[in-house]
C-alpha cells in the first residue's frame, strides 16, 4: 500500500525525525522514499530580476546538496530520489504528492526554530487537511518517532468512514506493532437525575458499551489479526480527549484515524477531533482523508 513515501525536510534536525521511520519503511517494506525539500520564494529581491535567479539558484543548490547528504544515510541510497522546488512548502508538497501518485505522507510535526518552527507546524496541519494521500505526522520532541512503534491505536466511531483508515494500519500493523482498536461511548447519565433515571441511563449505556464491543470484535475478525485489543471508552469528557488519554495509559506510540466519521454535524465533530489528537497527544497521529 505505501509504495511511494513522500518525507519533507528543510534542512533541520527536527525534521528529520521522521528519517528513522522512513528507513524502516524502504529497508522493512522496499517503499520508494522521496526526499523532498521546498526552498522559499526571495520576495524582497524581486525587484532585481538576476538577484533574485541569483539567490534562487544558490537556494536550490544549497538544498539539493542538503538531500544529498541525507540520501546517502540509507543503506540502499538508490532507494530515494531528491526533489527540489521552489514555492510554497505546503502547496509544493501538496501538488508534488497529487501529481506523482504519493501513497503516503511522512514529515514531522516541527522544523525550524522560532519563527520558522510554527510556520512548518502550520505547514503540517494544513498538509493533513489537504493531501490527496495518508499523512503520518511524528512529534519531533518525542521518542516514539525513532522506528515504527510498539503499540499502535486505531480510533472507530461505527461509521464507513472511520472505517477508511483501517487499510492504512493494517499496512502498518506488518511491521510489527501491538495493534488497539478503540471506540469512544458517552456517557448517558446527567448532573441532575432521579434513581429512576439513573437506572435507565446505566442501562442505556451498558447496551451501548457492549454494542461497541461487539462492533469491534467484527472489525477485529475482518483484519484477522485475533490478539488486537479491543476497548470501549465511556466519558463524560470529549472523545478527543478519550482518545488522548487512553494513548498515554497505554503507551500507544502512533494513532491512525481518518479525518471524518459520521454524516451531519457528527462528521464536522470527528473531524475535529482528529485535529485535536494531533496538536495534543504525545505520539504520533496518521490522519486518512476521506476524499
Amino acid at each position: 500500500m505505501f509504495s511511494k513515501i513522500l518525507v519533507p525536510l528543510d534542512g533541520s534536525s527536527l525534521a528529520e525525525q521522521a528519517l528513522p521511520l522512513a528507513r524502516q519503511f524502504a529497508e522493512d517494506r522496499g517503499a520508494h522514499l522521496v526526499f523532498l525539500r521546498v526552498v522559499p520564494y526571495f520576495t524582497v529581491l524581486a525587484a532585481d530580476p538576476l538577484l533574485y535567479e541569483e539567490m534562487n539558484r544558490l537556494g536550490e543548490d544549497e538544498a539539493t546538496a542538503y538531500l544529498r547528504r541525507v540520501r546517502n544515510g540509507l543503506a540502499d541510497p538508490q532507494s530515494a530520489d531528491l526533489v527540489c522546488e521552489v514555492g510554497s512548502a505546503a502547496d509544493s508538497i501538496l501538488q508534488y504528492a497529487q501529481n506523482n501518485d504519493v501513497d503516503l505522507i511522512l514529515m514531522s510535526s516541527h522544523g525550524r526554530s522560532g519563527l520558522n518552527r510554527w510556520v512548518y507546524g502550520s505547514v503540517a496541519e494544513r498538509i493533513m487537511s489537504h493531501a490527496p494521500c495518508p499523512t503520518l505526522i511524528v512529534k519531533a520532541d518525542h521518542s516514539t518517532c525513532h522506528g515504527i512503534p510498539e503499540r499502535m491505536l486505531v480510533t472507530l466511531d461505527g461509521s464507513e468512514l472511520a472505517e477508511k483508515a483501517l487499510p492504512a494500519a493494517l499496512e502498518l500493523a506488518a511491521l510489527g506493532p501491538e495493534l488497539h482498536l478503540l471506540r469512544v461511548t458517552t456517557s448517558g447519565h446527567i448532573r441532575f437525575e432521579t434513581d429512576a433515571m439513573a437506572e435507565v441511563f446505566t442501562d442505556i449505556e451498558s447496551d451501548e458499551v457492549a454494542q461497541a464491543q461487539a462492533y469491534l470484535q467484527d472489525q477485529a475478525g475482518k483484519l484477522d489479526i485475533p490478539d488486537a485489543k479491543l476497548a470501549v471508552e465511556v466519558t463524560k469528557s470529549s472523545i478527543a480527549e478519550a482518545i488522548i488519554a487512553y494513548a498515554a495509559r497505554e503507551d500507544i506510540g502512533l494513532i491512525v484515524m481518518s479525518s471524518h466519521g459520521r454524516t451531519g454535524l457528527q462528521r464536522w465533530i470527528y473531524g475535529s477531533v482528529a485535529e485535536k489528537v494531533l496538536h495534543t497527544a504525545r505520539c504520533a497521529t496518521m490522519i486518512v482523508r476521506n476524499i
